[in-house]
């Protein structure tokens, strides 16, 4: 048996509106609704469906106790999920909405933890080395008697070991493009031992 086109297209147009009005039913659900919604779906690792659900709630319940709560969870779910910019956005949201005077100071460092383990592969993005470095030196000197000091402190002096690795490699480039006056520019001496990263033979054709 054959269906006509006008046929076929009318059950297409049937479905899709189907479709639209069974997304309809799904609104002015509760708070807790939505909350358990969340979770479920970061359970199965459904993370779009998450941050669709988080709208609704905010939408619908601006002012839930739910909401913070989900932000520093949807935060950690895309972290875990190396969705890093999405979970930069999460905890910088919390901490202008919600965070008191202490767990601001908890957010930034959160934030820049968030940014250095972005840095999977550091040595082929200098610029986000150096943008992710100023940072954490503006919530050192934001914050100098913070408890996170020394693991922001840490992060700072590997950054700063990174920068020189960038350096040196872009200086050597220069020597054997016989540059010597910009060789000299980048060229970084240190005082302390480095240990240059091995770097596989099949990735080297992308790095210096």
């Amino acid at each position: 048996m054959k269906f006509k086109k006008p046929f076929v297209l009318g059950l297409f147009v049937l479905g899709l509106l189907s479709g639209c009005a069974s997304k309809k039913d799904i609104t002015d659900q509760t708070a807790l609704y939505w909350h358990n919604a969340i979770y479920k779906d970061l359970n199965n690792m459904n993370l779009d469906a998450a941050d669709d659900e988080f709208t609704s709630l905010e939408i619908e319940h601006p002012n839930s106790q739910f909401v913070p709560i989900d932000l520093l969870i949807l935060s950690k779910a895309h972290l875990e999920n190396d969705e890093y910019q999405l979970a930069e956005f999460y905890m910088d949201e919390y901490a202008k909405r919600y965070a008191n005077k202490y767990e601001k100071e908890w957010a930034d460092y959160q934030k820049v933890k968030i940014r250095f383990f972005s840095l999977i592969n550091p040595y082929t993005n200098q610029k986000k080395v150096y943008q992710t470095l100023k940072f954490v030196n503006t919530i050192l000197d934001k914050y100098p008697d913070s408890i996170y000091n020394y693991e922001l402190t840490t992060i700072k002096r590997k950054l700063e070991v990174t920068q020189i690795v960038f350096d040196n490699r872009i200086s050597d480039l220069y020597k054997r493009l016989d540059k010597p006056k910009a060789s000299e520019f980048y060229k970084r001496e240190t005082k302390e031992s480095i240990i240059y990263p091995e770097i596989p033979w099949y990735k080297k054709l992308f790095y210096w």
